[in-house]
């Protein structure tokens, strides 16, 4: 899936994000505050829609591609309540159309989907519409998306939004244990099953070191590229009288000239590394992967090695990044930049080639912190 371009509001809110379009890597820069993150946010918010969350407020319109010969084009909007319950995400009782309990929602008023320009699906008021025919009364909560994922020609759809995928490994999420991890490696026992996985990604690291040597191999050879002070690591039963997970098992480092094996005490930029170059290899095929500062964490030994395998290493799979970081800004090439700029709630994105910047990379990274859009990015 790639995903071409979008526009999004919240009207609780007054934010609206200005229509943006994207290529397979995509580096949105700006001061702090400027927007970047709320870009990647909205974006997750179109694929909860897509898995049938009613979302107050919210107008959108997407196009994005499964094939160079499908193309398609997904735009609603849901009504804006005042419920407080609605407003903060408490929920409360009621009954949808079939009478069937569930939790208080907005209504969506339209929706629409094409391939091709060809309408496919679509919602207007009170009646929905599937390959031009009339359907019975259906959820007014949910997407088409959602009430129809079993159909043939919503089904990739669905499952494509679903590869929408927000990277966060700034915080090591503890020793790393994987429960009942037994049962997982049977149910997830091929490279597909695990790829296409909802799990964490050192979870899938750890099945791919069960079952998939090969993938697991090239992980941790990269890994040690990075670091080379590292000999070596796997994935073991963690071994502990006061454990509470059943089946447990753990991520370990062998260091260099050190006997013992790091469990514990991994440093948050070595864990994160090995999380994002695990995601380059474990992520499902034509998965849309957001990165939000990319350089949390990272050492400048880090950011080298994983901008080259954004750059040549994945060309089926697209990123949508942001930073600040002047190493990183000027590490990605100027094609790849989006200027972020916002004026109250409106946020608006620039290519660097609208503002004629320098041929070389160096020369176009200094003219781009000197852009009032870069360096004023804020307008209240």
């Amino acid at each position: 899936m790639r995903i071409n371009k979008f526009r999004y509001a919240n009207k609780v809110l007054g934010l609206k994000i200005e229509p943006i379009s994207f290529s397979n890597l995509s580096l949105l820069v700006g001061v702090s505050g400027v927007g970047k993150t709320m870009i990647l946010e909205a974006l997750t918010k179109l694929k909860q829609i897509a898995q049938g969350a009613a979302l107050n407020g919210i107008e959108w319109e997407i196009f994005f591609s499964t094939t160079p010969k499908k193309n398609y084009q997904w735009k609603g909007s849901f009504e804006t309540t005042k419920n407080i319950r609605s407003i903060i995400n408490i929920p409360t009782v009621g009954k949808d159309e079939s009478g069937e309990t569930m939790t208080e929602r907005p209504k969506i008023k339209y929706e629409e989907l094409r391939l091709n320009d060809t309408l496919i699906a679509e919602r207007k008021e009170n009646e929905i519409t599937l390959k031009g025919k009339k359907t019975p009364k259906l959820s007014s909560y949910q997407s088409l998306l959602y009430l129809f994922n079993e159909e043939a020609i919503i089904k990739p759809i669905f499952e494509n939004l679903n590869k929408i995928i927000m990277s966060d490994h700034s915080h090591q999420p503890g020793i790393n244990i994987i429960g009942d991890f037994e049962r997982l490696s049977t149910k997830y026992a091929t490279t597909e099953s695990i790829k296409n996985s909802s799990m964490l990604t050192h979870a899938k690291l750890a099945l791919a070191y069960r079952s998939q040597p090969d993938i697991f191999n090239k992980i941790k050879a990269n890994f040690i590229n990075v670091f080379p002070q590292i000999e070596d690591i796997k994935f073991e039963p963690f071994d502990h009288p006061q454990m509470f997970f059943r089946d447990g098992y753990c991520l370990y480092i062998k260091e260099k000239n050190v006997s013992d094996w790091i469990f514990q005490n991994i440093s948050s930029g070595m864990f994160k590394t090995l999380m994002q170059i695990s995601d380059l290899f474990l992520c499902p095929e034509g998965a849309v992967i957001l990165i939000d500062e990319f350089e949390n964490s990272l050492g400048i030994n880090c950011i080298d090695t994983l901008i080259e395998n954004l750059l040549h290493d994945s060309s089926d799979i697209q990123f949508i990044i942001t930073s600040h970081h002047p190493y990183i800004i000027n590490s990605i090439g100027m094609e790849h930049w989006k200027v972020v700029s916002r004026n109250g709630g409106t946020i608006t994105t620039k290519d660097a080639k609208d503002f004629e910047l320098g041929k070389s990379r160096h020369e176009a990274f200094k003219q781009l912190i000197q852009l009032a859009e870069y360096r004023e990015g804020i307008i209240t």
